[in-house]
């Protein structure tokens, strides 16, 4: 079982990124990898930081250009004559550093500028491979660094979709149980405890994450670490995905470009409803964060809604909710109307 050696969240971090990989002590040269949007972040926010590691460190910057799998393995033929690797910027800077660093056996530290969910900790990755998207492993990272202030400058639809991830957690942990009573797969209450800090915080402070205050960003970005390393301790990505992720995966399918959290997280409406859970305190939740509750709100089709509803159960070979339903485009329709996400 492993874990980051060092987790620090609070304001200012990125004034402690050089102390920190001193401190690690894992080398000399350093592969930064930054997205189009955090070569701004690296500017404006934590240019001191970067040309303090400068001073210390030989820095070479990458772009995240592509999650594609030559892409990946490219880079990490690269990043070979490196010590380590940094990831500044979303999920996709952080999903390519990671995989690179992987494949190049080198180890990597994450600086996530935006909290769109629980990648910047989990060891899996989604990367795309012949125009599909594809779960792949990677490896923990050995540090996390969060500055505050700069995730309280992140748009806050970011932040929104971090607390639909976290709060998609309620759906994946009882699709694992009803797999454990189906399908008698291994269950295990206290890492679905762990997984269930997170929609617990993300609903106790959603008034502090609406608001974009200390508390309630610290709540978030805490409540995406324990949900990362629910899976990172316990190897199994059922105690994270279930249904919800199939549904969101089903909605990738088909072309949407909303975010992963905020599809997810209409996910869980379904799920939970289908479940027989409690999917309006789900719904008002999530409206109470500023999350899109509905097709029109998240800016999907009807039609492609019910598409993604009836195709949900075959994106991935894990038994969930949606293997109990007998879901075609009829019920589906009947299903979204429902809880009325159209």
């Amino acid at each position: 079982m492993k874990f980051p050696r060092i987790i620090l969240v609070e304001p200012k971090a990125h004034e402690k990124v050089l102390d920190t990989l001193t401190e690690l002590d894992l080398g000399k040269k350093c592969a930064v990898f930054c997205g189009a949007n955090a070569k701004d972040v690296v500017r404006e926010v934590a240019k001191k930081s970067i040309d303090n590691v400068r001073k210390k460190f030989k820095v070479e910057l990458f772009d995240a250009e592509s999650i594609e799998t030559d892409y990946i393995k490219k880079t990490a033929g690269k990043i070979k004559k490196f010590d380590f690797v940094v990831a500044i910027g979303g999920g996709k800077t952080i999903d390519v550093a990671k995989c690179s660093a992987f494949l190049a056996k080198k180890p990597w530290i994450a600086i996530p500028t935006v909290p769109s969910h629980d990648g910047m900790i989990c060891y899996r990755a989604i990367l795309s491979e012949n125009e599909k998207w594809t779960s792949v492993d990677a490896d923990i990272p050995t540090a996390v660094i969060v500055d505050l202030d700069v995730i309280k400058d992140a748009p806050y639809r970011f932040i929104a979709a971090g607390a639909g991830d976290a709060l998609s957690n309620v759906s994946s942990v009882l699709d694992w149980k009803l797999a454990a009573k189906k399908k008698n797969e291994q269950y295990d209450p206290i890492i679905a405890d762990i997984a269930l800090i997170a929609p617990k915080a993300v609903s106790e402070y959603s008034k502090f994450i609406k608001n974009k205050t200390y508390e309630g960003l610290d709540a978030l970005v805490w409540a995406l670490i324990w949900s990362g390393m629910s899976v990172n301790i316990s190897r199994n990505p059922r105690v994270y995905s279930g249904s919800e992720h199939n549904f969101s995966h089903a909605l990738d399918a088909l072309g949407s470009k909303a975010l992963h959290g905020e599809q997810v997280a209409l996910g869980t409406i379904i799920s939970v409803y289908l479940h027989g859970g409690n999917w309006k305190g789900i719904m008002k939740l999530m409206y109470d964060l500023g999350l899109p509750t509905s097709a029109k709100s998240i800016g999907i089709s009807e039609d492609i809604m019910i598409k993604a509803l009836v195709q949900a159960r075959d994106m991935r070979n894990r038994y969930t909710i949606l293997n109990e339903k007998n879901i075609d485009e009829k019920e589906a329709r009947k299903i979204l109307k429902k809880v009325g996400i159209i």
